[in-house]
């Protein structure tokens, strides 16, 4: 199902004396990405958004919904989008079953060496934290199958390892994840780590990017995703709880991977306010290329009010050109 498009602003100004800055030559950001006007392309409740183009389509896949671990849509024109089947219908042997659908979260998918992969989060049954699996698939829709016999990344000291995101830059790829310490009373991290050529192990130290320590993230960062700045890389990433008006989405700068990265100011980057009427609380950004080669981000909006505080459904799927600064 299709929703009338919502255009929105998207050129954000965030907050704070960094963001005015423009130097490349002491260590300060670049100028700030830009943003054409976004669409609430489709109403399916799809949290988390992924999109990869293939062929003459573009396929999507979201956070677990019922009855799907992971599902998806398609389409071929990015404006209206087909429900798909279930990519990862069956999990993990190492995972948690899941059989209320709520453990299997934040899909991230890329091609590979003509291998679809795709990076979710599950739970590791054996120490009961959320960990980091990678899928891989011949086909784009799948069905994914367990790549490794064993997580990915699964930092069960800090709470656990969640919402995966893939780039692939230079040659590279780069693993980034939230270290899920908002669980158990511990920091919420985002971290960086290369991953191995053919995607299925990290490799080299993990980097530290960035700790929640604004007031608007509420004690929560996560959903990371990294995209090139004209020097650096920009860190977009979602702050605060998921069902709440104040969930919204950072932006920091990291001049390197090795981080640490910096928040481009003291307020969100793209919040609730920037958003047409209906639409709530912006977060789950990813980027993905059009088959034409253009940038686009795509994230995740709430479309009902809220009840007592909190959101419970449902998700749109909202689509955004980056129109400069990034990629």
């Amino acid at each position: 199902m299709t929703r009338g498009a919502v255009l929105l602003a998207l050129v954000v100004v965030a907050s704070g004396p960094m963001a005015c800055s423009t130097s490349s030559t002491n260590g300060a950001p670049p100028p700030l990405p830009r943003f054409g006007p976004a669409r609430a392309v489709y109403d399916g409740d799809f949290g988390d958004p992924a999109i990869i183009a293939v062929a003459r389509s573009y396929l999507l896949f979201g956070t677990d919904d019922p009855p799907d671990h992971i599902p998806t849509a398609t389409s071929t024109d990015l404006a209206t989008w087909v429900h798909g089947p279930d990519a990862v219908p069956v999990l993990p042997g190492w995972a948690d079953p899941d059989a209320a659908d709520q453990l299997t979260w934040a899909p991230s998918a890329t091609v590979v060496r003509g291998r679809f992969l795709l990076y979710v989060t599950v739970q590791d049954a054996a120490v009961h934290r959320q960990c980091i699996a990678v899928l891989a698939s011949a086909t784009a829709l799948g069905p994914y199958a367990d790549a490794r016999g064993s997580p990915l990344v699964c930092q069960a000291g800090l709470g656990g390892s969640i919402d995966p995101s893939v780039v692939s830059a230079g040659g590279h790829l780069h693993l980034v994840w939230k270290s899920d310490g908002n669980c158990c009373g511990l920091p919420a991290s985002l971290w960086e780590q290369d991953l191995r050529a053919d995607g299925l192990a990290v490799t080299g130290p993990a980097h530290l990017l960035l700790t929640a320590d604004e007031r608007w993230e509420g004690g929560i960062v996560e959903n990371p995703a990294l995209v090139p700045a004209p020097h650096g890389w920009w860190l977009f990433y979602s702050g605060n709880r998921f069902d709440v008006a104040a969930y919204a989405t950072g932006l920091a700068w990291c001049p390197t991977l090795a981080g640490p990265c910096r928040e481009t100011g003291q307020a969100a980057f793209l919040g609730g306010s920037a958003l047409a009427a209906g639409q709530y609380s912006p977060g789950g950004l990813d980027f993905f290329r059009d088959r034409d080669g253009r940038l686009w981000g795509a994230f995740a909006t709430w479309n009902r009010p809220p009840r007592n505080g909190r959101f419970y459904c449902c998700r749109s799927l909202d689509l955004a050109p980056v129109l400069s600064g990034a990629g």
